[in-house]
């Protein structure tokens, strides 16, 4: 298989998910999937996952609007007065936790409408409503910049590193 036709699988699939571990931004893509974890307890998960560790953006050019950003993890959500004692780590204490629930609130339903990948490895996804998202790989060695892969199954996951993009299981 090539990175083409693995990406063409997320072609026209619901975003369903969006969210973040730490400062890693995850986003679940295709239909609802009933999954047992390490413990054993069932867990809704998406048919795909997209994990990224690198800069990214959403954007919408019509508008020329920056929606969210990989530096919004880091900035306190809009109704925190008191910067002092901020930590940004929590659930739901920074702008990327407010914002990026309302976004995907109010551009449900949201479809993969196309993608655009370079030499590079930066990934450029374009959804039905035109926002796109816009992946850079920062690292020129094996540092990992995003990930996508099947939820649940035992199959290889796309990997870009600043060194290449390559299928890993």
């Amino acid at each position: 298989m090539t990175i083409y036709q693995f990406l063409d699988n997320l072609v026209m699939l619901p975003v369903r998910v969006i969210g973040r571990t730490s400062n890693m931004l995850w986003i679940g893509i295709g239909e609802k999937v009933k999954l047992l974890d390490v413990n054993g307890r069932e867990r809704e998960v998406s048919t795909y996952a997209l994990h990224i560790q690198c800069r990214w953006r959403i954007v919408n050019k019509e508008r020329r609007e920056i929606l969210l950003a990989a530096s919004d993890f880091y900035s306190p959500k809009e109704d925190i007065d008191d910067y002092s004692n901020f930590d940004w780590e929590p659930q739901g204490n920074n702008l990327f936790d407010e914002k990026s629930q309302k976004w995907l609130k109010r551009e449900s339903p949201l479809y993969i409408k196309k993608y655009k990948i370079n030499m590079w490895g930066d990934l450029f996804i374009t959804f039905t409503n035109n926002d796109r998202l816009e992946i850079f790989i920062t690292s020129t060695g094996e540092t990992e910049g995003w990930r996508v892969f099947e939820c649940g199954r035992e199959k290889t996951h796309l990997v870009a590193r600043g060194i290449g993009i390559n299928f890993e299981k």
